[in-house]
């Protein structure tokens, strides 16, 4: 079904006097099209696989496993922000970061106004 699918996508479309209206997908770009082909070529080697064993099966574990891979730093993310936000945290920590700011502008304008020597 997958498969057919990502045929459909990679098609042109004409109208009916025969003038291109959609080229079609490019198949070779990243995002939800390389997840597609990725899904594909897993449940090949699956089907191949399991003429072998009945444990086969066991590699689509890796499908959702990697969607946790990529999505744990992000729930991770939005988890401490949800922690750390609570109540005048959010203005004390923008506060904290504007005197640090601050802090290292002076240091660079220091840095900046010493007296540069240039061996000759």
């Amino acid at each position: 079904m997958l498969y057919m699918n990502l045929r459909q996508m990679a098609q042109p479309r004409y109208d009916s006097g025969g003038i291109l209206v959609d080229s079609g997908t490019d198949l070779k770009q990243p995002g939800l099209v390389s997840y597609m082909f990725d899904y594909v070529y897993i449940s090949w080697f699956v089907h191949v696989l399991s003429l072998f064993t009945k444990w086969a099966w066991m590699v689509y574990l890796a499908i959702p496993a990697y969607f946790v891979y990529v999505a744990a730093p992000y729930i991770r993310q939005l988890i401490s922000s949800q922690g750390s936000s609570a109540g005048n945290q959010g203005e004390q920590q923008s506060a904290e970061d504007e005197a640090r700011e601050k802090k290292r502008r002076e240091k660079k304008e220091r840095k900046q106004q010493r007296v540069k020597y240039v061996r000759g």
